[in-house]
């Protein structure tokens, strides 16, 4: 057998036996010895039962891959000839490397949940792991690199050329970059299948609409919107006067819902306009409804004048629909309103019939005793 092919089946032993350990880990975790296996049978890519098919194989796979292919590496650079010590202690080197990738993706992934602490209690256990998998297994990559050189005691292993060397070691870092890519997609699939079981296992809405979907497209309502906001040093700023948020009100077919603007500073302040509003689907996803300036059945619209609001009073407005069939339609089950477009929106849950598609009307800033009711 020739020298140069001899490092590869030594490397192709390393990942057979990283597959093995896998999966005999995987069945002894079904037993009583799953206290005690990561003694005898360490796994920094173990088989996830719990994770989304295919991920459970796919995941060891990628390690088995990249841990002989790091391993082929090492032997590679390495320019003895693949020795029993030598064999072994590359598997040691290709174990940590793979378990320390795992740990890289992990603390990337908690990152921004769990913060710097992670890097102190995760960063390089899996390393450890696989060292330690290359430890107590290596030794039979060893046996199999001394066995191929008692074949052929006389063949040396070839000095390894500089373009050989570099295209085995980007085939190394590319298999380390393909097991993090295929380990974060394994858990986004997984993590997405308990979001849909979660949803799935919810009780159909009481009002017939459409089930919250997880995995439905969509846009997050924004917080604010293009527009001048509250000007002039006597306006009603959010240091003077605060949106409140009604519930909503019907009758003979037609729903209301009142917005009130409250001075709660020691002076007057002044608004002219009409309140900014929006609504939220049961995804969280900006409801697509028309929503206009102008009067309802339950409501007047005054029309935009600049009103003086005194202190400790308020100001309303009105939003106004007609009554909608909810039947399997996206429903507005989140009401964001500001005092006027440019303002940052605040929000409220609310229980409506307002559906995709819907018309709603909103009225001007008014005084109670000049807002218009209809009758």
């Amino acid at each position: 057998m020739s020298a140069p092919r001899r490092p590869w089946i030594v490397s192709a032993t390393v990942g057979g036996l990283w597959l093995l350990v896998v999966l005999i880990a995987a069945i002894g975790s079904l037993t009583p010895l799953a206290r005690v296996e990561q003694a005898v049978l360490p796994t920094p890519t173990p088989f996830l039962w719990s994770w989304a098919a295919p991920w459970p194989v796919v995941v060891p796979v990628a390690g088995a891959v990249a841990v002989a292919v790091v391993h082929a590496a090492i032997l590679r650079l390495g320019r003895s000839r693949s020795s029993f010590f030598f064999a072994w202690i590359a598997a040691v080197a290709a174990g940590a490397a793979v378990g320390l990738t795992i740990d890289v993706v992990l603390v990337f992934g908690n990152l921004f949940t769990s913060g710097w602490a992670s890097w102190a209690l995760d960063l390089g256990s899996r390393a450890a792991t696989g060292a330690y998998w290359g430890l107590l297994y290596g030794w039979i990559a060893g046996l199999v690199a001394w066995r191929l050189d008692r074949t052929a005691p006389d063949a040396a292993t070839p000095a390894p050329r500089p373009a050989g060397a570099a295209i085995t070691v980007v085939a190394a870092i590319a298999s380390l970059a393909l097991l993090g890519a295929v380990y974060v997609a394994g858990d986004a699939a997984t993590q997405a299948q308990v979001r849909a079981e979660a949803a799935a296992a919810e009780p159909p809405p009481a009002d017939g609409s459409a089930p919250i979907d997880p995995q439905a497209a969509g846009e997050p309502v924004p917080e604010r919107v293009d527009g001048s906001g509250v000007t002039g040093i006597d306006g009603c700023t959010p240091d003077r006067a605060m949106a409140l948020i009604g519930d909503p009100d019907g009758a003979t077919g037609h729903r209301g819902l009142r917005l009130e603007l409250m001075n709660f500073s020691e002076e007057p302040c002044v608004i002219e306009g009409y309140p900014d509003v929006a609504f939220g689907d049961q995804n969280g996803h900006l409801l697509d409804v028309d929503v206009t300036p102008g009067s309802s059945f339950m409501a007047v619209d005054p029309g935009p004048v600049r009103i003086e609001i005194p202190a400790g009073s308020s100001a309303v407005a009105w939003i106004g629909w007609d009554a909608n069939s909810t039947q399997g339609a996206l429903v507005a089950k989140t009401i964001w309103n500001a005092v006027l477009p440019g303002e940052t929106r605040g929000s409220k849950p609310i229980e409506t019939d307002i559906v995709a598609g819907s018309s709603v009307t909103v009225t001007a800033w008014a005084l109670p005793e000049t807002a218009g009711t209809a009758p």
